[in-house]
């Protein structure tokens, strides 16, 4: 989602970062329980005078065996060219306060690229406290920073989060508005997956709504779809009716992924009113649902009697698979 209106090489090392993280969360918990003695040992060369191509690797690891005591070394190292992506790779894993605090601290006194990996890291963290200084860069004069800033804040989710993004989303520049749909987007998702439907709803609209990439309309409506269950079922049908390809297409990914036999009865009714071409896309999606209610199923059967035969082709290797 970020590739969009954004570099490749930027949303490569976003991917590359979680990666790193995720790695590094399962060598902690693989770590020896008594690690005091290895982390006194990489502090110890970061706080020599050694080079900074022989402190890259102990910051690296820092993220294994490090704990609070790591976090002061660790912190200058932010505003170091050579070294700031190392040390965010064990700052972004070293659990406590401390390092969340490191991390805020830092954006005043980086600039940049360096800026912009600082706020990343934030967001990987997802330090609610950090919702004001990220904030602020909303309105920073560099394009990127601005933009590193509304995802990160989508990453970090909750009210104060939203509320800025809500705001930001009307008035951002247009160069830094996709990024501020992106962090809505995630913002909403990270709503959904607490249970909260009603202030996710409310971002995916205003998505839909927005002067924005007719991608992140696209992702806002398959979420507010799926954020309203059996009551976006209208939703649904307009996309399975429309027009433009693309959205034909969301409607079709969504027609799989929205649960519930009203929702399974909706598709069946489109695929009986549909036009002929669409009518084997709407099969496979029926097909793909899953369903337990039977409801799918009977009405697969029927296209494999009674359809056209492109219809009964698709609908006998349903069934097949089945």
């Amino acid at each position: 989602m970020f590739l969009k209106n954004h570099s490749l090489g930027q949303y490569t090392a976003l991917l590359a970062m979680s990666a790193v993280a995720l790695c590094l969360s399962d060598a902690r918990a693989a770590a020896p329980i008594n690690s005091a003695e290895k982390e006194k040992e990489l502090i110890a060369i970061l706080r020599s005078d050694a080079p900074a191509a022989e402190k890259a690797v102990p910051c690296k690891q820092l993220a294994v065996y490090g704990s609070a005591a790591a976090v002061p070394v660790l912190a200058p190292l932010l505003e170091n060219p050579e070294l700031a992506s190392w040390a965010r790779i064990a700052l972004e894993a070293i659990p406590g306060e401390e390092a969340d605090a490191a991390l805020r601290q830092a954006i005043p006194k980086v600039h940049g690229r360096l800026l912009i990996g600082t706020i990343n890291s934030i967001g990987v963290r997802r330090d609610p406290k950090a919702v004001s200084e990220l904030a602020a860069s909303l309105t920073d004069t560099d394009a990127e920073v601005a933009s590193a800033a509304a995802v990160a804040l989508g990453r970090i989710g909750g009210d104060r989060a939203s509320a800025v993004l809500k705001e930001a989303l009307a008035t951002a520049k247009a160069e830094v508005r996709p990024a501020v749909a992106e962090g809505c987007i995630r913002c909403a998702e990270r709503f959904l997956a607490g249970g909260q439907a009603a202030p996710a709803i409310e971002l995916y609209d205003l998505v839909r709504k927005a002067d924005v990439a007719k991608q992140k309309i696209l992702e806002a409506t398959r979420g507010a779809i799926l954020a309203r269950k059996s009551d976006g079922i209208p939703m649904l049908l307009e996309q399975l009716r429309s027009t433009d390809k693309a959205f034909f297409q969301i409607g079709l990914r969504t027609a799989r992924e929205l649960p519930g036999t009203q929702a399974t009865q909706a598709v069946v009714g489109e695929l009986l009113r549909t036009t002929p071409d669409r009518k084997p896309l709407l099969l496979l999606a029926l097909a793909d649902r899953g369903d337990d209610d039977g409801v799918g199923y009977q009405a697969i059967l029927e296209a494999a009697k009674n359809g056209s035969k492109k219809l009964r082709m698709v609908a006998i290797g349903v069934l097949d698979r089945m």
